[in-house]
C-alpha cells in the first residue's frame, strides 16, 4: 500500500513539474478562425494561399480557417456571433461598427503597447477602429469616394469642381440634358446608380455643419443642418429629374464614368474605369459639397478587423500577432494589388502612389477631404429609416417637416431600445 502511495506521490510530483510544458504544447496548436466578408474569390485565395501560409512559417503550430459571407447577411451573422459569445476569433467588420459591437469587442490596447508601426496608419482609420478610447481591431482596407467628374463633358469648359451646394446645384442643372421627358446626360449620380443613397446624406448633413447625434445621444434629424442637406438633396434630384414621369438614361455597357452618358457622381473604385484607362485624363476627384456651415469632405469607408470580448484572454497575443501580420506594410501593399483597395497605413503608398497617379490623386483626397464613415449607431436599422423616410420626401409624397420629425422620433426609439440613449 505504502509503495502504490508513492508511485502516486511521483507520478503527482512530475505531472506538477511538467504542467507548464504540457500546457505550452496545448496552446501551440491552435486553431484561428477568421471572418471575411464582401471579397470576391481571387481575394479569398490570397488570404488561404498567400498570407496564411505566410503566417504559419513564423507560427507554425497553428491552424487558419477562413469563414466567408456576404453583405446581405452580415448584420444577422455577425450579431448572432458576437451577442452570444460564440463565433471566429477575428470578424471582418464594416467602417461603422465600433459604435454597433464596441462593449462586445475585446481592448488590444495591451498587446499593441510599444508597437511603433501604429503611427503608420491614418488617424482616422485608428479612430474607426476605436470605441471608448481603447483598439478593438486594426484596420485593414480603406475606400475613398470622392466625386469623380468627367471634364471633357462639362456644358461650361471653364467650370471648376463644385464645393458648395449652390454651386453644386448649378453644376447639375447645366450638365443634365432631357429631351422628350427622357434624360440624355445625366449631371450627377450618387452612389449606387441612382438618385439618392442613405451613406451620402449622412455625410451631406456632415458637410452642412450638422451632426448626427446632440450630446446626450439623441438623433439629430431634427437639426437646421439635416433640413438644409434635406433640401439640396431634393433639389439636386429635381435638376435631373424633374417630375417622377422623367425616364432614366437607357441601359449602358461599362462604368458610369465611361458611359459619357454621366457627367458626375459618387463611386468606388472598383466601378470605376481602370486606372491605365486613358480616360482619366478626363476625370477629376472632388468633395462632397458643403452648406453654409460646413467644410467639404470625402466619406472613407474603412474596413477592419474586429476581436470579440469572446476571445480567451490566452488567446489574445496570438489573435493579435495575426492582426500585425495582416495590417504588415507589405500586406497591405499585397492587398492593395489584390483587392484594389487603398492602404490605411501610409507607409505603403509610395509604391502605389509610384505606379499610379490616379491612385496618388486619390490618396492626396483622402488626406485633405477625408472623413471616416465611424460612429454610425444602430446601423442596420438607420439605413432603411434613412431610406424609407427620404424616398417619400424626394417623391413629393411627405414634406420636409414630417420626414424630419418621423425620422428623429423613429431614431430616438431605435437608440434608446439599443441602449445607446440613457
Amino acid at each position: 500500500m505504502k509503495r502504490a502511495f508513492s508511485r502516486l506521490l511521483v507520478l503527482a510530483i512530475l505531472l506538477t513539474l511538467l504542467a507548464p510544458v504540457l500546457t505550452v504544447g496545448a496552446q501551440g496548436a491552435q486553431t484561428l478562425e477568421i471572418y471575411i466578408t464582401g471579397l470576391g474569390d481571387d481575394q479569398l485565395n490570397w488570404f488561404r494561399e498567400v498570407a496564411f501560409p505566410a503566417f504559419q512559417e513564423t507560427h507554425p503550430d497553428v491552424t487558419l480557417e477562413i469563414l466567408t459571407g456576404g453583405w446581405g447577411d452580415f448584420d444577422a451573422t455577425v450579431a448572432g456571433w458576437i451577442t452570444t459569445g460564440d463565433g471566429p476569433d477575428i470578424i471582418y467588420l464594416g467602417s461603422e461598427y465600433a459604435a454597433t459591437y464596441g462593449p462586445l469587442l475585446a481592448n488590444i490596447d495591451p498587446y499593441l503597447e510599444g508597437w511603433d508601426e501604429l503611427e503608420q496608419f491614418l488617424p482616422i482609420a485608428l479612430d474607426t477602429v476605436t470605441w471608448d478610447g481603447h483598439a478593438r481591431g486594426l484596420p485593414l482596407l480603406m475606400s475613398p469616394r470622392p466625386i469623380f467628374f468627367r471634364t471633357d463633358l462639362f456644358a461650361n469648359p471653364e467650370a471648376g469642381i463644385p464645393l458648395t451646394f449652390e454651386d453644386a446645384l448649378t453644376f447639375v442643372g447645366e450638365n443634365t440634358i432631357i429631351e422628350n421627358n427622357a434624360l440624355v446626360r445625366q449631371g450627377y449620380m450618387a452612389l449606387g446608380g441612382g438618385l439618392f443613397d442613405a451613406q451620402e446624406f449622412i455625410a451631406d448633413i456632415w458637410t452642412a455643419g450638422g451632426e448626427l447625434y446632440y450630446e446626450d445621444g439623441t438623433s439629430a434629424f431634427d437639426s437646421a443642418e439635416t433640413a438644409e442637406a434635406m433640401q439640396f438633396t431634393y433639389d439636386r434630384r429635381r435638376l435631373v429629374l424633374p417630375t417622377e414621369d422623367t425616364a432614366g438614361l437607357p441601359p449602358f455597357e461599362g462604368t458610369a464614368l465611361a458611359s459619357n452618358a454621366v457627367v458626375s457622381g459618387i463611386w468606388a473604385m472598383w466601378q470605376a474605369p481602370a486606372t491605365d484607362d486613358p480616360l482619366w485624363d478626363d476625370i477629376a476627384m472632388g468633395p462632397y459639397p458643403a452648406g453654409e456651415k460646413g467644410e467639404p469632405l470625402i466619406q472613407v469607408f474603412i474596413d477592419w478587423l474586429s476581436v470579440p470580448a469572446y476571445v480567451p484572454e490566452a488567446k489574445l497575443p496570438l489573435v493579435v500577432d495575426f492582426l500585425k501580420f495582416i495590417a504588415s506594410q507589405d500586406n497591405a501593399i499585397a492587398l492593395n494589388n489584390v483587392a484594389g483597395f487603398t492602404p490605411t497605413r501610409q507607409d505603403a503608398w509610395e509604391a502605389i502612389r509610384e505606379a499610379s497617379p490616379v491612385w496618388a490623386r486619390l490618396l492626396d483626397m483622402a488626406v485633405e477631404y477625408g472623413r471616416a464613415f465611424s460612429d454610425i449607431r444602430a446601423s442596420a436599422e438607420l439605413r432603411p429609416l434613412i431610406a424609407e423616410q427620404m424616398n417619400l420626401y424626394l417623391t413629393d409624397q411627405q414634406s420636409l417637416e414630417d420626414t424630419q420629425r418621423i425620422m428623429k422620433e423613429e431614431y430616438d426609439a431605435i437608440l434608446e431600445d439599443a441602449g445607446y440613449i440613457k
